[in-house]
């Protein structure tokens, strides 16, 4: 494997003609930042000075990645371009920057990336002035040495289609192709796309999701969907997919849900809010459902969410409401603990959405963000189910309706956070301690391609098993999308995937959508998507194999006898992949290299030592179940 990009996946030429003649106007194909890298001289990381002279930009030579400088300092003249007003915005976004992170790729080329047969650049002449390329806060300026003082020609439209994304991502990848020039790729497309449609079925009554839960302890989920007049669950394994909910003669009517192992045994359980009370469905040895006796009333649920609340492990769940959320071990007598006391801190924040819950900190211990239209709540996790006073915190949900899910799209271990609301979509980036601040300015194509409104549902997939964390944007009116991940945070719209164009493959999809997911629902190593459509019709599109489809399906093993969730995260050939939430009967954490190789999985349950295993990927995907330290 690459140590830093990876390479785009061979693909059969007879269906993948569409995927093969995939490009994107946004996207240079034929200069990337490895062709930037390695036509630079001298590639310098600078810091932006404080206070510089009027008319100037000044910086300070941090670190030299390329070549050799001599000068301790960098400065740019705004008084001497060509065209001032280009020249100011430089100064306007130096002066605004944030972290005052700035990169300079230098060399003697042409003003104009990507002109020659090569895909490369154009040098100049002998005794012509060296030009370089700045990049600041997603922004690129094209500069030009005029004896010796650096001055502004332009802002640069052009190296946007190079790189769009974060001055801090883009040194990351420096790094990177600078430790593997010859192996380094930049994927300009998704390099795959869909086959065909499975048509599952129709649910009545109001959706409340469309999940993947891993009832069989496979690592291959069932397609599960709540609903207020009858849950379902959908099986896509076979050539055409069964429903499978008379199977298990399951009889639940779901408003709010979650899966875990509520009774210890080793086998998955729903607890399942009907509006009125919470009922638990318990599986038997024979892998049938029977509702638990008794049920618990509860006047409020906007959502359950699985967490272990003791030592030794102890199931339990997490009720959102409108206030502060509520713990409980489920029975007909649990009784509701707030996480907090005293008036609900969120009042002044606006509505409230789903609670989410992870190790956020890197401690081991799941911590709570409880996410509001304009802010939320960060409970930092102290113990099993144990959670201190709540501090305001950045992450903000946006216009309902509106949701948030996990990912971990600059893959540095942490997790992220996006956001899918009326108004627009929202990442935000965790930068520990239960900080995090707003990138979405700096994802790419999808900051402004991927803002349209939303029923709320972002799904975190890997779509093209890259090994990088990618998006699928469902919405209230016109087609999902799919983003893949070109790396560090920066997002791609998928031209072979994208439904808008496919106008055969689900034209009922351009309706909007009220529900869906992304699993590997056929087991053939390839992610999924599975979506409820406005009618209530409920559709599988399978992606296409490519025979390349080489992953890890990470899950908590049923012997651990824990809910979680656990923070799972993975590296190959020294790269970090990024990390996943986990949680008992969860879909598994899609890990995924583009070859065969080593994925070195590594995990910690809550105030216990770090664990890790190495698998090896070849020919199919791996199951990989985590459990406790010491377990047989």
């Amino acid at each position: 494997m690459r140590s830093c990009m990876t390479r785009v996946f061979p693909v059969l030429f007879a269906v993948f003609v569409f995927c093969a003649q995939e490009s994107s106007g946004l996207i240079n194909p034929k200069f990337t930042p490895v062709h930037l890298v390695k036509q630079s001289d001298v590639i310098l990381q600078l810091k932006i000075k404080p206070d510089p002279p009027e008319g100037k930009i000044v910086f300070t030579v941090e670190n030299v990645l390329k070549g050799k400088e001599e000068s301790k300092v960098v400065e740019v003249d705004l008084t001497a371009s060509a065209l001032p007003d280009h020249a100011k915005l430089a100064g306007d976004v130096a002066h605004r920057s944030q972290d005052k992170l700035s990169l300079m790729f230098v060399e003697s080329w042409s003003d104009k990336p990507g002109e020659d047969s090569e895909g490369g650049e154009q040098a100049a002449g002998p005794g012509q002035m060296r030009k370089a390329f700045l990049h600041i806060d997603g922004y690129w300026f094209v500069l030009e040495d005029d004896k010796g003082v650096w001055r502004v020609v332009k802002e640069s439209a052009e190296l946007v289609a190079t790189w769009n994304g974060g001055t801090d991502m883009l040194l990351r990848l420096t790094k990177c192709i600078m430790d593997d020039p010859d192996g380094a790729v930049v994927p300009v497309k998704t390099g795959t796309c869909w086959a065909h449609v499975l048509r599952a079925g129709e649910v009545a009554g109001r959706v409340a999701a469309a999940v993947p839960v891993d009832l069989k302890r496979t690592g291959v989920p069932l397609l599960f969907v709540a609903s207020s007049e009858s849950d379902r669950l959908f099986d896509c394994t076979g050539e055409a997919t069964d429903d499978v909910t008379a199977k298990f003669k399951l009889h639940s009517k779901s408003t709010a849900f979650a899966w875990s192992d509520f009774n210890s045994d080793g086998r998955l359980d729903l607890a399942s809010w009907d509006g009125k009370s919470l009922t638990l469905y318990l599986q038997g040895a024979d892998g049938t459902y029977a509702a638990s006796a008794g049920a618990k009333e509860l006047t409020e649920c906007m959502a359950l969410t699985p967490l272990d609340v003791g030592t030794p492990p102890k199931p339990g769940l997490l009720v959102t409401t409108s206030e502060t959320p509520l713990l409980l071990v489920p029975g007909p007598d649990a009784l509701g603990i707030r996480a907090a006391q005293g008036d609900a801190p969120g009042k002044t924040l606006g509505k409230a959405g789903p609670c989410l819950v992870a190790d956020f900190d890197g401690d081991s211990l799941p911590d709570i963000v409880q996410p509001f239209t304009r802010g939320s709540l960060f409970y930092k996790g102290t113990g099993a189910g144990v959670f201190k006073e709540p501090v305001a915190c950045q992450v903000a949900l946006g216009e309902d309706p509106a949701r948030a899910s996990i990912g971990d799209w600059n893959n540095d271990g942490s997790l992220d956070i996006f956001c899918t609301a009326k108004d627009q979509s929202r990442l935000w980036e965790n930068l520990g301690e239960g900080r995090f601040a707003d990138r979405t300015k700096l994802t790419g194509e999808m900051s402004y391609m991927g803002a349209r409104r939303s029923v709320g549902i972002g799904c975190v997939a890997d779509i093209n098993n890259d090994g990088w964390q990618d998006l699928v944007i469902l919405h209230d009116e016109g087609y999902p999308q799919v983003f893949f991940n070109r790396g560090f945070r920066s997002f791609g719209l998928s031209i072979s995937m994208d439904f808008e164009r496919l106008t055969t493959l689900l034209p009922e999809a351009s309706e909007g959508q009220l529900a869906g997911c992304v699993a590997d629902f056929t087991g053939d190593g390839a992610q999924d998507l599975a979506t409820v459509l406005k009618d209530g019709k409920c559709v599988v599109v399978a992606r296409m194999p490519t025979g390349a489809d080489l992953c890890a399906r990470v899950v908590v093993s049923p012997k651990a006898r824990y809910s979680g969730p656990v923070r799972a995260w993975a590296t190959a050939d020294n790269r970090m992949l990024g990390a996943w939430n986990i949680t008992a009967g969860s879909a598994p954490a899609f890990i995924s290299r583009p070859d065969a190789g080593v994925l070195t999985i590594k995990w910690r349950f809550p105030g216990l030592a770090e664990q890790s295993t190495n698998v090896v990927v070849e020919n199919k995907p791996v199951m990989v179940p985590v459990e406790l330290p010491g377990a047989k």
